[in-house]
């Protein structure tokens, strides 16, 4: 095959030609899965672009039919050095082609001109993990403000639980919480009768999710006492110093 132009002459071989071609799908496959998630992010952001891709797709042989690894075995003659050598120097050759064609094709300049646009940020999905943000340390508590537990119609029962035990300084029953509750924070009648459930619901999930609270009972009674993790021991018994008053 030979281009002729005014200012340019190249000749390539059948070999070249397939190479090139397997060279620009390639760039064109890259190119697209590029526009498709600059797309999605403006889409995200309120912008959408309604870029339809679909049309150039179908125009593309599948990778797998003609997309080999090509592997280069120096021969006896060259070493490794000269073989690394030659095939950069193949690869600047394609690039060299790519910037030529741009010139003549306002399309593949556009492309060109999109890739290398470094203000549209790209994002890596799910390829890292998030670094888990340190949780801002609770400033101690000295009085129960009822109006720091509840939002609109709803109380913050795990929050209330825990600053209350912390307040207090030695473990409570559900009950006795239940009752310190009703008075600190005003409840009213229908609060008050499903208190006892949301308190048990909060004292679980402050156990079991946040491992925030243990509980112990005393032999041959039913009853849980309930306080922080900090005040009981690896084997779970209470500290001397926080044992009830009473």
């Amino acid at each position: 095959m030979e281009i002729n132009d005014e200012k340019l002459k190249i000749e390539f071989t059948g070999e070249e030609l397939e190479e090139l071609r397997q060279f620009y799908r390639d760039e064109l496959r890259n190119l697209l899965k590029k526009i498709e998630k600059v797309s999605a992010i403006l889409e995200k952001l309120g912008s959408p672009t309604n870029i339809d891709v679909s049309a150039y797709k179908k125009k593309l042989i599948p990778s797998e039919i003609y997309a080999k690894q090509i592997i280069v075995k120096p021969n006896k003659e060259e070493n490794v050095e000269e073989v690394k050598i030659k095939e950069k120097q193949k690869r600047e050759y394609r690039l060299e082609n790519l910037s030529e064609l741009a010139e003549k094709d306002p399309s593949v300049k556009e492309f060109l001109d999109l890739l290398n646009d470094e203000s549209i940020p790209l994002y890596d999905f799910g390829s890292k993990k998030r670094e888990k943000k340190s949780q801002p340390e609770k400033q101690e508590i000295t009085e129960i403000i009822p109006s720091n537990y509840r939002r609109s119609k709803n109380i913050l029962w795990s929050d209330y639980v825990y600053d209350k035990l912390k307040l207090v300084g030695y473990p409570l029953t559900v009950e006795e919480l239940k009752n310190e509750a009703i008075k600190d924070l005003n409840l009213d009648e229908t609060e008050s009768l499903a208190a006892f459930s949301a308190i048990h619901s909060a004292l679980f999930r402050l156990k079991r999710n946040q491992k925030a609270i243990n509980n112990y009972a005393i032999k041959g009674s039913r009853t849980s006492y309930y306080g922080l993790v900090e005040w009981f021991t690896k084997e779970g018994k209470l500290l001397k110093k926080y044992s009830r008053p009473y």
